[in-house]
């Protein structure tokens, strides 16, 4: 029997193609379904994660059309999130929002408002703060993409904006309290050194007196008790002054070996009245005009040889001045008194620190010269320092770089002439004890006094006839101080007049007090209570200092 084999029928092309175009479908279709799945997954991964930002974020296409934006947003912006959708314009929904008062800083100034708005979205980069209808305020930073849209983000700053506003109340609150407190001082030191100026004025003219042994002790007494309540007093401004920064140090040109006459010359009486001597040495390369100030040295100085003469029973205190190896004025003021422990040294510049603070301590006052001397010190840029030996006595250097100054020309001064040759000196204050304590300082140097009660009267007086100096109190009726100061400026001014030295005698002693006084015309300004030589002293060194040689103004005092 015959096997006969059969080969199978090739399927035609057709049905070949088909098949392939089916499977290509299928295909595709399963890689569409899975694109689409992915797409799908990203955007809600896309989603999950923009509300887990506890910010408001934004998405905007290049033409300032919502695309996406977190819940957080949304609520931000409750009073317009209504009108959030894919393809609206950012700028409508502001304009809506805008009518609708959810923007408190567009009120009234709508256009501008929205203009700004659009210019920091045009041009990001800059983050800006933005107040919206109900209280909270918005930190916005945004950033451009790469295709042009803008991401933005928008960070709830409330509770800083509200941290920042209650901090600064109470700066405000501070700085109205520490203006009280400074007003109060200054009132407090005017109504306290008028008339310690009346006790220490008389008692000091007093011990000038014939007197028996009791009578000088007491008025001793009356004169060291007063001085210890002005220190006190001085003490506590300076005080104040530092710790509310207002202090002022200023620059000006003075002399340093007058500065240091002035210092002895403040201080000559309460040393001799102790039995001690005040002596002072200056090295020839220090005897120099220099650049500083001098009233801040003068004070550093004063309370250091202040004291030197409190803790120190018998011997001397010495004044010196140097120059140290790298040009510094080198100040050292040293005493034979008792001394203290090498290891108090630093302590003794902390505020309310004494040496001694026991219950028996001899000495009193409250701790702030020092801790005063050592800020002056550091503000002026200079070091101060003590070494002392107990039982042998304590050295205290300041070393300040101050800068050679040139020499000033002289200027004119208007002479007064008298019968007698002596100087005239016209005395302005409303206080008549004041006014008898310093005629009676002045008609101790054989001056002719005049005495005017207000500034009216001091103008009234000038215009009659010339003075060699004026005595000008601050606080006084009909015209006060400064008025009366710039009124005679004034018309030396416009007569062609030359200047009368004008000398600020007053309670008036803060830093702002001092500075109205020079910018109204005070050649000087001396705060109450004045003690005899220092009022002298200033006396002389002003009319010194505007006349061209000092040898006519000591005849006339002599």
């Amino acid at each position: 029997m015959t096997t006969i084999a059969h080969t199978p029928a090739s399927p035609r092309p057709g049905v070949w193609r088909r098949l392939a175009e089916a499977i290509g479908r299928r295909l595709a279709g399963d890689a569409l379904e899975a694109a689409e799945r992915q797409a799908r997954q990203a955007e809600a991964r896309l989603k999950d994660v923009l509300e887990a930002i506890p910010e408001g974020l934004v998405f905007l296409d290049a033409e300032g059309r919502y695309i996406l934006w977190n819940q957080t947003y949304a609520d931000i912006y409750h009073h317009s999130a209504d009108l959030f959708g894919p393809g609206v314009r950012l700028v409508d929904t502001l304009k809506i929002g805008i009518a609708r008062g959810a923007y408190p800083d567009a009120i009234g100034r709508e256009e501008a408002w929205l203009a700004e708005r659009m210019e920091r979205l045009e041009n990001p980069g800059q983050r800006h703060e933005q107040r919206v209808a109900d209280g909270r305020w918005l930190l916005i930073e945004e950033r451009k993409t790469s295709e042009g849209g803008t991401i933005g983000l928008r960070v709830d700053i409330t509770d800083m904006k509200l941290q920042a506003q209650a901090l600064e109340a109470a700066l405000h609150r501070a700085e109205d309290a520490n203006h009280a407190k400074t007003e109060f001082l200054a009132n407090l030191s005017h109504e306290i050194r008028t008339p310690l100026n009346g006790v220490l004025g008389v008692a000091d003219v007093l011990a000038r007196t014939s007197m028996d042994a009791a009578q000088q002790d007491m008025v001793r007494t009356i004169a060291a008790s007063a001085e210890t309540l002005n220190q006190v007093l001085s003490d506590l401004l300076d005080f104040s002054e530092l710790e509310s920064g207002r202090l002022e140090i200023v620059e000006e040109t003075f002399d340093i070996e007058a500065m240091i006459a002035d210092c002895l010359a403040m201080y000559d009486g309460a040393a001799n009245a102790r039995g001690l001597r005040l002596v002072a040495g200056i090295a020839a390369d220090a005897r120099r005009r220099v650049i500083g100030d001098p009233n801040r040295l003068r004070q550093i100085l004063g309370n250091l040889i202040s004291n030197a003469l409190k803790f120190t029973e018998q011997g001397r205190v010495a004044v010196g001045v140097d120059l140290d190896e790298e040009g510094g004025c080198r100040f050292v003021v040293s005493d034979t008194g008792k001394g203290f422990d090498p290891a108090d040294a630093d302590r003794l510049f902390a505020r309310f620190e004494q040496a001694d603070g026991s219950l028996t301590r001899q000495h009193g006052g409250l701790g702030l010269g020092l801790a005063i001397c050592r800020q002056l010190a550091e503000r002026m840029g200079g070091v101060i320092s003590a070494t002392a030996e107990p039982g042998v006595g304590a050295t205290f250097t300041l070393v300040l770089r101050l800068k050679p100054a040139e020499a000033d020309e002289p200027q004119g001064v208007r002479v007064a002439e008298s019968e007698s040759g002596a100087l005239r000196v016209l005395v302005t204050d409303d206080n008549a004890t004041n006014r008898m304590v310093a005629e009676l300082i002045m008609a101790s140097i054989g001056a002719e006094v005049i005495c005017a009660e207000n500034g009216q009267e001091a103008i009234d007086a000038f215009d009659r006839s010339p003075f060699d100096v004026v005595l000008m109190d601050l606080q006084m009726p009909v015209m006060d101080g400064l008025t009366a100061t710039r009124t005679i400026r004034e018309r030396e001014a416009a007569r062609g007049l030359p200047r009368t030295p004008v000398v600020v005698v007053s309670a008036n002693i803060m830093p702002e007090q001092k500075a109205a006084s020079a910018a109204a015309g005070a050649d000087e300004h001396l705060g109450k209570p004045v003690r005899a030589e220092e009022l002298i002293a200033t006396v002389v060194k002003v009319i010194q200092t505007l006349q061209s040689g000092p040898d006519e103004v000591a005849a006339q005092v002599a």
